[in-house]
């Protein structure tokens, strides 16, 4: 079947500029924000115990925040970037990807005392630590994990399932706006939408939100969720207490020797 000449002829796509079309122009930047905090599968089993991860993440950020010698960040920074580098490719470049997206908001807040006072060269190793830390963590733990873990930590049912929730809607959430950008721009082709898009995508959402939340709560029932989150069923290994116990070490160590 030919197409008439008019159908093959490309044509530059219009969209309204001004401030109710804000999103609109910056749909792509958002969706890819959003894509980078998806949750994906874990491809590598880890050696160690959820809580394990959690403590070891929490004990690392503290030595990272609390060192002032130059050495002791570069063994920290071996022993991370030794975890690191074992990773799949995929989870290698989330994970530098994700270390990237986090270590721009800190900058740009520090940028001004850099100008101006020069900054402080500890300071400034610490944020790449911190950033890749965090962002090693997030790619190599599921949210079941992460919740188990804080469970295993003893923290209570109520907080652990508020955090399961959000994370879960945030992902959803992202997901609806996007839906309903791609409609409004759909259906603005040539700038002629008229939507207001400050107030009723918000408005939308906001309808969508207690709906799912209604949902939610009958799947809830449904599935005789009671609320209760349950430990890792997997027990402490020797590999564990090593890792837990030699950062213990090095950090009363930095805090004996002053840093």
């Amino acid at each position: 079947m030919i197409l008439p000449d008019w159908m093959l002829e490309e044509r530059p796509e219009v969209t309204k500029v001004g401030k109710n079309s804000f999103l609109i122009r910056n749909r792509h930047h958002l969706e890819a924000l959003i894509q980078k905090f998806e949750t994906h599968p874990v491809p590598v089993a880890s050696i160690f115990h959820p809580t394990t991860k959690v403590l070891l993440l929490l004990l690392f950020l503290f030595s990272v925040g609390i060192s002032r010698n130059l050495t002791v960040l570069w063994i920290l920074g071996l022993v991370l970037g030794f975890g690191v580098a074992f990773l799949p490719h995929s989870v290698l470049v989330r994970t530098l990807k994700k270390t990237i997206l986090l270590l721009v908001f800190p900058i740009i807040i520090y940028l001004p005392h850099l100008l101006f006072s020069g900054g402080q060269t500890l300071f400034l190793l610490r944020l790449p630590l911190i950033a890749l830390a965090i962002a090693y963590y997030s790619e190599t733990s599921t949210i079941s994990e992460m919740l188990a873990a804080l469970k295993g930590l003893h923290f209570p049912d109520l907080i652990l399932l508020q955090l399961d929730i959000t994370i879960k809607y945030i992902d959803v959430f992202g997901k609806q706006l996007m839906d309903l950008l791609k409609g409004i721009e759909a259906r603005s082709y040539g700038g002629n939408h008229r939507f207001q898009i400050g107030s009723n995508v918000w408005g939308i959402l906001y309808l969508k939100a207690i709906r799912y939340g209604e949902e939610l709560t009958q799947a809830m029932e449904a599935r005789c969720f009671v609320g209760e989150y349950v430990k890792s069923s997997r027990s402490f290994t020797w590999k564990d207490w090593f890792a837990l116990v030699g950062l213990v070490v090095v950090i009363l160590g930095q805090i004996l020797l002053g840093g």
